[in-house]
């Protein structure tokens, strides 16, 4: 669904730095995204993050 709030359009390339979270409470901004060799984090509320785990295919 394209409302103009929840949608992202690049043209072009994107580049998004990395400093992921120490742990699930370390400090952070509802939105922000990270990574690490293992995992992509993604900050769900104020300083709460969740990770999914990143793998070969």
């Amino acid at each position: 669904m394209n409302d103009g709030v929840n949608a992202l359009q690049v043209n072009g390339t994107i580049r998004i730095g990395s400093s992921p979270p120490a742990n699930a409470t370390s400090s952070g901004v509802a939105g922000t995204i990270t990574w690490d060799s293992s995992y992509i984090y993604v900050c769900t509320a104020t300083n709460t993050w969740k990770r999914a785990a990143l793998s070969s295919w």
